[in-house]
C-alpha cells in the first residue's frame, strides 16, 4: 500500500501496524520544473522540498539554529516560528519566481535527512550576473564542515552553471561561524551597514566573491540544469 507524506492514511497505516519499506519523492505541491534541479556533494544533496519536507525543516529550526541571545537573521523569524508561515514562505518564493527576479531556497539533505537550507537568488541576472546567498543549519549539524559544503554547492551552481560573475553575502555581528565559512571560500569584505532585527542596531558585514577567486573545496554535481537556464535569466 502507498500514501503520500502529507496524507492522513500514512498515520492510519502506521497505527494499523504497517511498516515503511521504501520512499519515493513527489513534488505534488510544486509544479515548477525547478523541482528537478539537484546539487550533490560528497555528503549532501540540495533540492527543493515537498510540503512534508518543509514541515520537517521547520522542526529542525524549532530544535535550534543559533544562540537565543544572538539573532543572526535580518528578520527575526526564529523568535516566533509559525509552521504555516514557514511553509508558505518557501512555497511562495517558488511560485513567484521569474527570470528577472528569483529566489531558490534549496533544502540540504544529509544521509537522507533534511538538516538546513541554502538559498540563492538574483534580480535582473541576465544584466547583472550577480547572485546573493543565505543559509542556515540545525545546531546538531553545525561544526562539521557541512555549511561550507552546501555554500560551495550553490557557488559552483552560480559560477559554473549559470555563468555568474559575483556572489554576495554577509553576516550580522555575533555570527562568526558564517564569516568563517565565507573566508574559507575566498570572500572579501566590501563594506558594512546597520540592521536592527530586534530593534537594536547591529553591524552587518557585506562580503562578495568573484568568479575568478572561487575554487570549490569539494566536487559538485549539478543535475537537470540545462533546460532550466532560461528560468534563471541565464539562457
Amino acid at each position: 500500500m502507498e500514501a503520500l507524506a502529507d496524507d492522513w492514511p500514512r498515520d492510519l497505516y502506521r497505527r494499523l501496524g504497517f511498516d515503511v519499506v521504501g520512499e519515493r519523492h513527489f513534488n505534488t505541491r510544486f509544479p515548477s520544473p525547478l523541482t528537478r534541479l539537484r546539487l550533490r556533494t560528497p555528503r549532501l544533496e540540495l533540492r527543493l522540498g515537498t510540503r512534508a519536507e518543509l514541515r520537517a525543516l521547520a522542526d529542525v529550526a524549532r530544535a535550534g539554529i543559533h544562540d537565543p541571545d544572538v539573532m543572526p537573521f535580518e528578520f527575526p523569524w526564529t523568535d516566533s516560528l509559525d509552521e504555516a508561515s514557514f511553509v508558505a514562505f518557501h512555497e511562495q518564493a517558488l511560485a513567484h519566481a521569474q527570470p528577472d527576479d528569483w529566489q531558490l531556497n534549496l533544502l540540504a539533505f544529509h544521509r537522507g535527512r533534511v538538516i538546513g537550507t541554502q538559498g540563492i537568488g538574483a534580480e535582473r541576472f541576465a544584466q547583472r550576473r550577480t547572485v546573493a546567498t543565505g543559509s542556515w543549519l540545525g545546531r546538531a549539524w553545525q561544526g562539521q564542515g557541512l555549511g561550507t559544503e552546501m555554500r560551495a554547492a550553490v557557488l559552483q551552481f552560480a559560477f559554473a552553471g549559470l555563468g555568474a560573475e559575483v556572489a554576495r553575502s554577509g553576516a550580522i555581528a555575533g555570527n562568526p561561524q558564517s564569516l568563517a565559512v565565507s573566508r574559507k571560500l575566498g570572500y572579501e569584505v566590501v563594506g558594512s551597514h546597520t540592521v536592527s532585527p530586534r530593534g537594536v542596531p547591529v553591524e552587518h558585514t557585506d562580503i562578495e566573491l568573484r568568479r575568478e577567486q572561487f575554487r570549490s573545496p569539494v566536487p559538485v554535481e549539478i543535475v537537470a540544469l540545462e533546460h532550466l537556464l532560461p528560468l534563471f535569466g541565464a539562457g
